[in-house]
């Protein structure tokens, strides 16, 4: 039987959702979109939404219609929700800064001493650096895995996550904005060499913008990620992982790597590490909401040792959360 709505009606009508949120909250606070970037990427959505209905419908391939009905839903989020971490930004509530950092401190991070490190040694900066910009194909590469090895409830499911641990980064760096790591604790330009004069700092132009009511128009084709707490890239991380956890001989390249797309997410991404544990947090409480809506005890082929993982990670942070309060 082929599913004629992937990934699934929940998660479409959300999808819909968000964009009347979008479409208020612009008109609300005077913003408008510039250029005309947005019609490439809707016009590449409904190709594959329309693909995706010749491939469940007239000529019938169930894989194929989940690749495409699940890429013309996740462009179009990624936009609606790349517009909504805008909006949200130009809240300009107070920065807390200052507070990641010292919840860092707290725990006896030092995060100028990892930028050392990191630039100390050449080879390692680069391949952080590599390695943070590797989301994206991975992203692809996952689609294209579980659509390939028939793995389709998977893939409906890391959809799923992908939603959710995004949407919740959005709203959380909405309320608990900071500016990153590298404007915080300003490093010298000498420390800059590995992991590139303009880590950490992509997004500081329009966040800067946004904050002071200057910026108002949102170009579709210059967005950037505006999220520093909490860290998103350590939740995907995590998720990829987990997509393609039972695909035989990708497993463990995809978990070393991904470890490694962790760790960079402080030198390359100026993430404060309190970010970081964030993000996993938040991903292992979405794998385990997927587990109970899927009503899969195991946590949906995760083991013991993996189910003990998130557990502890979830008490770490609680009791990060309550060392950062007393700060």
């Amino acid at each position: 039987m082929y599913a004629r709505v992937f990934p699934s009606a929940g998660l479409w009508i959300s999808l819909g959702v968000l964009a009347l949120i979008d479409v208020a909250a612009m008109a609300i606070g005077g913003f408008r979109i510039a250029g005309y970037a947005a019609v490439p990427i809707l016009a590449v959505s409904a190709a594959a939404a329309g693909l995706g209905y010749l491939y469940s419908t007239v000529r019938p391939d169930e894989r194929l219609a989940a690749l495409c009905y699940g890429a013309a839903f996740l462009i179009t989020y990624t936009l609606v929700g790349a517009i909504l971490s805008y909006i949200g930004t130009s809240l300009n509530l107070p920065l807390l800064d200052a507070r990641f950092a010292h919840a860092d401190a707290a725990i006896g991070f030092d995060w100028l001493a990892v930028l050392e490190l990191t630039d100390r040694w050449t080879v390692l900066g680069t391949l952080l650096r590599t390695a943070y910009f590797t989301c994206l194909p991975q992203i692809v590469g996952v689609f294209l895995i579980l659509a390939a090895t028939h793995q389709l409830k998977r893939l409906a499911d890391f959809i799923f996550l992908f939603t959710a641990t995004s949407l919740v980064t959005v709203v959380l760096s909405s309320l608990l904005p900071a500016a990153g790591a590298f404007v915080f604790h300003d490093p010298p330009a000498a420390l800059r060499d590995a992991v590139g004069y303009d880590a950490g700092l992509w997004h500081l132009k329009h966040f800067e913008a946004l904050r002071s009511g200057a910026m108002r128009a949102i170009d579709p084709g210059l967005i950037e990620g505006l999220v520093t707490f909490p860290s998103f890239h350590a939740a995907l991380a995590v998720i990829t992982v987990w997509a393609v956890w039972r695909t035989r001989f990708i497993t463990y390249p995809a978990l070393a790597l991904n470890v490694v797309v962790i760790v960079s997410a402080v030198p390359v991404g100026g993430h404060y590490f309190i970010d970081i544990v964030a993000g996993l947090a938040i991903a292992a409480a979405a794998i385990a909401i997927n587990a109970w809506r899927r009503g899969t005890l195991a946590l949906d082929g995760w083991g013991r040792a993996q189910r003990l993982a998130v557990v502890r990670t979830l008490a770490t942070l609680r009791a990060i959360a309550l060392q950062f309060a007393r700060t």
